[in-house]
C-alpha cells in the first residue's frame, strides 16, 4: 500500500536518521487524517524529492519524524502541459484533478474566444490560486513527487507563441480538434522534449484560432471516435502521450 503524501516545498537535505519537522497546513491536515506515532508517511518538496518518515508526535500544528530513506525522483524525459480552455460548471476544474493525478506537470489556463467564463483582474488571481490548490490536492492523491505549476492566464494570441516556442526549442504541442484525421494514439513520441495538450471550451476552438494555432507548429488530432466533452479531453490526451511516450510502460 502506497503511504499518505505531504507537501513541504522547504524540504532540505535530510539523510536517514534525522529528525523532520511538518508544520501549517499539511500537518493539520495530517491530524485530520488521524495519523498515528509509529505510522510512516512521505513528505515531498514537489520537485521530485521524496521523503519516508516515521512518525513520533502528532499535534493539529506539527507533526514530528525520523527519516528513514530519501529519494530523488527525475522528470519524465517528455513532461506534459495541458492548455485548459476555462469552461462553465466546473468542468475546468474537474479536467485539472484528473489531469494532474495521471501525471500532468504544467497547466496554462486559457481565455478562448468561446470561452464563457471569463477571468480578469482579483478573479484571474483568485481563479488562478484555486487551479493550483487543485493540482496540489491531486499531487497528493495520486502519491505523486512533482508538483504541476499552474500559469497565468493567457489569451489565444499568447497562447499561438507559447506554441511556437515550445515548437521551437524541440517540443510537440497536439490540438485536441474533432476535424481532425490523425489519431494522437497513432503518433510516435520518440524523442525527449516536452508534449503539449490544448483542450478548448465547450463551444469549440473557432477556426481562427485553429488556424493560429497550426501555423504556430500545432497537430490537430483525434483522441477517438467520440467527441470527448471539454472537462474530459485532457485527462485521455494526457493517459495516451504517458503510453506512447514510454512513460507508463
Amino acid at each position: 500500500m502506497t503511504l499518505p503524501v505531504y507537501i513541504d516545498p522547504e524540504l532540505g537535505a535530510q539523510e536517514q536518521g534525522s529528525r523532520i519537522d511538518l508544520s501549517g497546513a499539511e500537518a493539520h491536515h495530517a491530524h485530520v487524517k488521524r495519523t498515528q506515532p509509529g505510522e510512516q508517511i512521505d513528505i515531498v518538496d514537489g520537485r521530485g524529492t521524496r521523503v519516508t518518515v516515521e512518525v513520533s508526535e502528532v499535534s493539529p500544528a506539527l507533526v514530528r519524524g525520523t527519516v528513514l530513506t530519501r529519494t530523488v525522483e527525475p522528470a519524465p524525459a517528455n513532461p506534459i502541459t495541458l492548455v485548459q480552455a476555462l469552461a462553465k460548471g466546473g468542468r475546468d476544474e474537474a479536467a485539472i484533478e484528473s489531469a494532474v493525478e495521471v501525471g500532468v506537470l504544467g497547466i496554462v489556463p486559457w481565455q478562448a474566444d468561446r470561452s464563457i467564463v471569463r477571468w480578469s483582474g482579483p478573479k484571474a488571481v483568485k481563479g488562478r490560486a484555486k487551479w493550483q490548490q487543485i493540482a496540489a490536492s491531486a499531487m497528493k492523491q495520486s502519491r505523486q513527487s512533482h508538483l504541476a505549476d499552474v500559469s497565468e492566464p493567457v489569451t489565444s494570441g499568447d497562447l499561438a507563441e507559447l506554441v511556437r516556442a515550445a515548437v521551437a526549442s524541440g517540443g510537440r504541442a497536439f490540438i485536441c480538434h474533432e476535424s481532425a484525421t490523425e489519431p494522437l494514439a497513432g503518433l510516435a513520441i520518440d524523442r525527449p522534449g516536452p508534449l503539449w495538450i490544448i483542450v478548448g471550451p465547450e463551444g469549440g476552438i473557432s477556426d481562427a484560432e485553429l488556424a493560429a494555432l497550426i501555423e504556430a507548429g500545432g497537430e490537430p488530432v483525434l483522441l477517438g471516435r467520440s467527441v470527448l466533452r471539454s472537462g474530459t479531453a485532457g485527462t485521455v490526451a494526457a493517459a495516451v502521450l504517458q503510453v506512447t511516450s514510454g512513460s507508463w510502460r
